[in-house]
């Protein structure tokens, strides 16, 4: 990624939920299909687009198998690792009136009869660091055109407690996008820790 490189985003209002807010909606700069991320690849290797295609076919096809089989699958080097999630949970029943607890309910009230599977997706924790220290923002309105509004740095440190990210979000992964620090709304969870660093960040 050049530093040099803005990425847009707008104020999506959140009318749904209470209170009444505003978040930010990234903007991509573009999209970068599996045959044009070949050839972005292939540069300056020596190697032909179409074995690299064929090499990640080959290898995206392993994970999907052993995906299936409930194995964790590492997506690159230092970059993506998938695993299996179930998104299943049971709750007190709590009195309308009073608001105290009717039932509580046990660990062995939870099954997964009538939960969902899912797939979880572990970002890389040094790639995340490097992403929030490297990317710069543009505010914009909902079209993509630029908006004046001065100077703007959202590169926070991720390791630092004390500065405000705005909270995150993210839509189920395998059935969208998801994105941190705003990204993807309206839905979903997003949780941090996970995975098998201490700081990988989770969409669940």
């Amino acid at each position: 990624m050049s530093h040099n490189v803005k990425v847009k985003y707008y104020a999506r209002e959140n009318s749904q939920m209470k209170p009444h807010s505003f978040f930010a909606q990234a903007i991509a700069n573009g999209t970068y299909g599996f045959d044009k991320m070949c050839e972005e690849a292939a540069i300056n290797t020596g190697l032909e687009p179409e074995t690299i295609r064929q090499a990640v076919v080959l290898y995206v096809g392993a994970a999907k198998r052993k995906l299936l089989d409930g194995f964790k699958v590492e997506v690159g080097k230092d970059f993506l690792t998938l695993g299996p999630n179930l998104s299943a949970k049971v709750k007190d029943e709590i009195d309308a009136e009073t608001g105290k607890v009717k039932k509580a309910v046990k660990a062995d009230d939870l099954t997964a009869v009538g939960g969902r599977s899912r797939i979880s997706v572990v970002v890389d924790s040094e790639f995340v660091h490097e992403f929030a220290r490297s990317v710069k923002w543009q505010k914009s309105d909902r079209a993509g055109n630029p908006l004046d509004t001065g100077e703007e740095d959202a590169t926070l440190d991720p390791d630092d407690p004390s500065q405000p990210t705005g909270g995150n979000s993210s839509n189920n992964a395998g059935g969208g996008s998801s994105q941190q620090g705003g990204g993807n709304s309206g839905g979903g969870s997003s949780s941090q820790g996970g995975g098998d660093g201490d700081d990988d960040v989770t969409y669940d």
